[in-house]
């Protein structure tokens, strides 16, 4: 089994352009509450992770890595070691923090359906805008995610 790299869909969407410079299988969802749950339940391929990328144009400069979603008041949390791919990130150069707080998006709609259908082996990294992603960035995030 590999791990699945998962963005949105949309060339000025930041998450789309990193997702597209890692090697690997990925899927892009739609931007819509009905079309994301579809596309996720029609993942019939085994993964042993998952990685989730999702723009949040309140960042600049640094990614942060959600560790819950909540969904119609239930509350999953990922399985995966949080702290270690922090760490990894931080060491290379790529500042990032651990979030808790998800708000009503497609974003932790789109995670809360993959830790469910994937057993909790999910991590979702929340990005920032493209104006605040450079080549070296990418380049960054290509090496240390694709491993």
């Amino acid at each position: 089994m590999e791990r699945l790299y998962v963005a949105f869909k949309g060339r000025g969407n930041s998450s789309n352009k990193i997702v597209n410079c890692i090697t690997g299988e990925k899927i892009f969802l739609t931007n819509s509450f009905d079309g994301l749950k579809r596309k996720i339940a029609g993942i019939s391929k085994p993964y042993n992770s998952v990685y989730m990328f999702g723009l949040d144009k309140s960042l600049k400069g640094h990614i942060r890595i959600e560790s819950i979603a909540i969904k119609d008041k239930k509350v999953l949390c990922s399985d995966l070691n949080l702290n270690e791919i922090l760490q990894t990130l931080n060491n290379h150069g790529i500042y990032a923090t651990i979030g808790s707080n998800p708000k009503n998006s497609l974003c932790n709609e789109a995670f809360w359906y993959m830790l469910q259908k994937f057993d909790h082996q999910v991590a979702f990294f929340h990005v920032p805008s493209i104006r605040y992603i450079n080549e070296e960035f990418l380049e960054k995030i290509k090496s240390i995610l694709s491993q």
